[in-house]
């Protein structure tokens, strides 16, 4: 695993505001609304991600299909799992 560089996901990931989020959702080929991304980001800013430790990335995938739409959740889990190779 690439310590240095699960820092910096780590630290983009704790600190993306909804613009950001919307850019990265587009250039993966994602449409989401600004109020999915409200969402999305209230519950992923709710606590700090570590995103090597699997248990939280699936803690919050679970709350995501429980509070937004299971399409959102799906979402989001692609997008974990595109960066998951740098890790």
């Amino acid at each position: 695993m690439n310590f240095i560089m699960q820092q910096l996901i780590n630290q983009k990931v704790n600190s993306i505001n909804e613009h950001d989020f919307l850019q990265l959702a587009q250039k993966q080929g994602y449409t989401l609304s600004h109020e999915q991304a409200t969402q999305i980001l209230k519950i992923v800013h709710a606590q700090k991600i570590d995103v090597g430790n699997k248990a939280q990335i699936e803690q919050i995938v679970q709350r995501l299909k429980r509070e937004t739409d299971p399409q959102v959740a799906t979402i989001v889990e692609d997008l974990f799992q595109q960066y998951s190779h740098l890790l």
